[in-house]
């Protein structure tokens, strides 16, 4: 830990802080620390922060101060965007609080950081100002494509982009796509403005402004403006252009949603209204992934997402990656339960037939209309279940050339009029397949969940519809005695808005399987877990202790981690049963286990890279939940590190040391190239367990009942750090003081403790702070049993922070931290030096005799006093006989 605070007298200086002092006295004063901005800011304009100096796409001036001016353009809640002119690499984003508003005319001091791929300045960091010089009109919008957009050259610019077509409705985070036909670009929700937005793919937008900002991977467009909004009709089916019309409806990727009375109800409803609205032949495919994952699916044996998909009645469906959750030998199960065909072409085993329960294809007649259905995977099958397909004997063949051979078998050989392909591989994959086929009319496909379509591809129409249940995608097509074509189709969205009925039997059917099957008790826990958002992304829970350690169960790894947004429900299981509907319903992504070598380096930054600071959106968060490390994160501004001390099974992390981390496999997908030049999928992969995440804490929470999950502090807020703990020592107490910052006006001393590396903790009787100082008081009875198993001893303190608890917009106070390992006395600290007659790693009753006269003498063993802590520490390790 750094310190923060103005040099005080030390108890006592070891050789190392010897050392370390006189390092820190030959730095040149122009020299600073990694990690902290220099205290003199460059003046540039917003055009040289923002234009790569090289091939990538970083700033010149990452990691430098800088001071910078223009028109603020739009207003976030966590910053703004600057510009100055307009055109490519002329706007930028400013991170941190401020009160500017657009039209404001401001000169900037910040950081420049990439942060996640986004080039900002950082006013909340050292030195950090904004300055409001006066008014000016905001700079006009750029004119671009949607392609263009989507591109560095235009991050942090207003632009304007027109002729648009919504593509994807507001998901869970609520953002929607929109495309001019050059490419598409996500629309965000962030900045405030009278943007209406759409709830329907298919409608169509004159033009659309703000600016273009990149989070999470993408570029998108922070709406300020948008004219000429008209939403898609609904007038039943097309008419016919050429021949008859043919509506394909599809889904894919139900998963988790098949737990969901009101979501599977309503999808079923709304198949049904559709087909009852439409007067022309109607077929419904399925793109896979509807059998796993879902809470009911492993309870029910697969029996319950198959009695609903059922009642959906669709004429084929197609094996995804997650319909192998378990096994091929549960594929010719639920397949045997099911009323219409699983399909699957070009997997195969050694023997030459196709899995068990599974066809390459079905005929199925609609009206006059003959319509043959093929079932495609790509190869990336094979790493993403839990199945081996080459110690099975099975073989995945290439899609493309497998689709194109059974579509032509079918055009030729079964006079089918439309070829549809439900085919799990994803929109890229899907494309690649429309373009190198001639006799497949459809692609429904599945696997990267997002919302395409439907869209002609090269003359084949491609169609997905994210996934859980969010949409149920439509094309109505004019199949022609030469040629089908795509008359029109539109992705419906099933958030209750479009007024489509709940089928009845689909919403039963999971509601009674739910009391049925996942109100079964898979254990008991004696303390309340919590499973809320606002506790699980703020600080360690016992729910997350819980799945984490459950996880390290699973694979036997040195430490795992999973994120705080994989766990849901926003609820609390009270004291008593914990049941499989508590822990699906916390823990119900398809997310499974993946085990990562990491060095100690890479651990730090990975838990470094969740933390936020206290006047962050959210306030301060460690955004993780941990076992088998225990770290401190820091959640003062410009601090030097986020992350403090860290300790790995009770010992001090070795950056260098590599350890087994287990993380869910979303987790595994997680990107720090620009920020720390690694990707977790770069890392050496140990293990993958797909046993999914839910699961495996079900099984741990049924081995271990029950469960007490509480008392282990492995996630340690700080926001200042001191250091020069002296120790006053009584009969009975020790009492700690140590100057403290001015800005420390008080503590509380029912927060006041001593933590040791892993889950010892000792609370103190009394603490105060007077006249600068902060005085804790601890019981011996309580202290020397910590300190003597102990290498390390940390306190920490709840207090108001003058300077600092104004800003947050989370927690109530701050915390001090400080090491008193020095000043209790440690088995380590103490002990060894005792070790003289003989030194054999032992205290012998020599050596006990040896420090209870230097104590009554004052004088010193091993060039150091003896203190009564020491006396008692030789005594304990005499008795236990332990090792020094």
């Amino acid at each position: 830990m750094s310190v923060d605070s103005p040099p005080r007298q030390l108890r006592s200086i070891t050789p190392l802080a010897v050392a370390l002092l006189v390092v820190l006295a030959t730095v040149p004063a122009g020299v600073t620390a990694v990690g902290q901005p220099s205290a003199t800011a460059s003046t540039v304009t917003i055009s040289e922060i923002q234009t790569p100096s090289g091939s990538g796409d970083a700033s010149p001036y990452d990691g430098q101060n800088v001071t910078t001016s223009g028109t603020v353009t739009a207003v976030t809640e966590s910053g703004f965007f600057l510009q100055n002119g307009t055109g490519p690499y002329s706007g930028v984003y400013v991170y941190g609080n401020s009160t500017v508003s657009a039209g404001e005319t401001v000169t900037v001091t910040g950081l420049v950081k990439e942060y996640n791929g986004v080039t900002e300045i950082d006013i909340g960091a050292a030195a950090g100002a904004v300055s409001v010089t006066g008014t000016a009109p905001v700079p006009d919008a750029t004119a671009v494509s949607t392609d263009e957009a989507s591109t560095e050259a235009y991050e942090g610019v207003l632009v304007t982009v027109s002729n648009l077509s919504v593509t994807a409705t507001p998901g869970e985070y609520g953002e929607w796509a929109v495309s001019d036909g050059s490419g598409e670009i996500a629309v965000d929700d962030v900045t405030h403005a009278n943007v209406t937005v759409p709830s329907e793919t298919g409608g169509t937008i004159d033009s659309l402004s703000g600016p273009v900002h990149y989070t999470f991977g993408a570029f998108k467009i922070q709406p300020t403006a948008m004219a000429g909004y008209t939403a898609p009709t609904d007038n039943g089916s097309s008419a016919p252009v050429d021949g008859t019309t043919l509506t394909v409806l599809s889904y894919n990727d139900i998963q988790t949603a098949a737990s969901d009375p009101t979501k599977m109800g309503r999808l079923v409803g709304a198949v049904n209204s559709r087909e009852a609205a439409i007067d022309n032949p109607t077929v419904v495919v399925g793109g896979g992934d509807q059998v796993s994952p879902s809470s009911l699916s492993p309870v029910s044996n697969h029996t319950v997402p198959v009695e609903t998909l059922n009642t959906l009645d669709p004429a084929a469906e197609v094996v995804g990656n997650h319909d192998l959750d378990y096994g091929f030998a549960a594929v010719e199960e639920y397949s045997d339960n099911s009323a219409f065909p699983w399909l699957v072409a070009n997997v195969r085993h050694e023997d030459g037939g196709t899995i068990p329960g599974t066809e390459s294809y079905t005929v199925v007649q609609r009206g006059n209309v003959t319509i043959g259905i093929v079932g495609l995977v790509d190869d990336a099958i094979t790493s993403k279940t839990a199945v081996d397909f080459e110690d099975e004997g099975y073989e995945v063949t290439d899609y493309v050339s497998t689709g194109s051979r059974v579509a032509t078998t079918l055009k030729e050989e079964e006079n089918v009029d439309v070829v549809i392909a439900a085919a799990h591989v994803g929109v890229p994959e899907s494309e690649t397949l429309a373009r190198n086929t001639e006799n497949i009319d459809v692609i429904v496909t599945g696997d990267d969940e997002v919302t395409y379509g439907p869209k002609t591809v090269d003359g084949t129409v491609v169609m997905e519809a994210q996934a859980r249940a969010a949409y149920l995608g439509e094309a109505n097509l004019s199949v022609g005695q030469d040629d089908t074509s795509l008359d029109s189709g539109r992705l419906i969205t099933l958030d209750g808005s479009n007024g489509y009925p709940i089928n009845q039997t689909a919403n039963d059917t999971v509601a009674n399987a739910r009391g049925q099957y996942l109100s079964t008790v898979a254990g008991r826990t004696t303390v309340p877990l919590d499973s809320t958002f606002s506790s699980n992304y703020a600080q360690e829970t016992a729910w997350g202790n819980t799945v984490t350690d459950a996880f390290r169960a699973k694979t036997g790894a040195n430490v795992a981690a999973t994120n705080a947004g994989g766990i849901r429900g926003d609820f609390v299981i009270d004291p008593g049963p914990v049941t499989y509907n508590d822990i699906y319903t916390s823990l119900p992504f398809g997310n499974h286990l993946v085990t990562k070598e990491m060095t100690g380096e890479q651990l730090r930054e990975l838990l470094a890279s969740q933390v936020t600071g206290l006047d962050a959106q959210y306030g301060a968060q460690a955004q993780l939940q941990v076992s088998g490390v225990t770290y401190e994160f820091v959640d003062r501004p410009g601090a030097e590190t986020t992350v403090g001390d860290v300790y790995v099974e009770g010992e001090p992390l070795d950056p260098t040391t590599t350890y087994d981390v287990t993380v869910n496999s979303y987790m595994a997908g997680w990107t720090f190239g620009q920020r720390y030049g690694w990707n977790m999928s770069d890392l050496r992969t140990v293990d993958s367990d797909y046993t999914l995440y839910g699961t495996a804490t079900a099984e741990y929470i049924d081995d271990t009942s029950p469960i007490s999950p509480d008392g282990e502090d492995r996630i340690r807020r700080v926001t200042r750090t001191v250091s020069g703990a002296s120790a006053t020592e009584a009969d009975a107490t020790t009492q700690l003081s140590f100057d403290v910052p001015e800005t420390v006006q008080s503590v509380d001393a029912s927060t006041v403790h001593i933590e040791n590396s892993s889950d010892g903790v000792v609370h103190a009787s009394d603490a105060s702070v007077s006249n600068g100082t902060l005085t804790a008081t601890f019981e011996r009875s309580a202290l020397d049993p910590l300190a003597q198993s102990s290498e390390t001893l940390q306190l920490y303190a709840g207090y108001t922070d003058s300077a600092l608890d104004g800003d947050r917009n989370s927690f109530d106070s701050s915390v001090l931290n400080a090491d008193v390992t020095e000043a209790v006395g440690t088995n380590t600290s103490s002990l060894a030096r005792f070790d003289t007659a003989p030194q054999d790693g032992r205290i012998g009753m020599t050596e006990v005799l040896t420090a209870i006269a230097a104590y009554n003498a004052d004088t010193q063993v091993g060039g150091e006093p003896v203190t009564l802590t020491d006396v008692r520490a030789v005594i304990a390790a005499y008795n236990t006989e332990a090792a020094v």
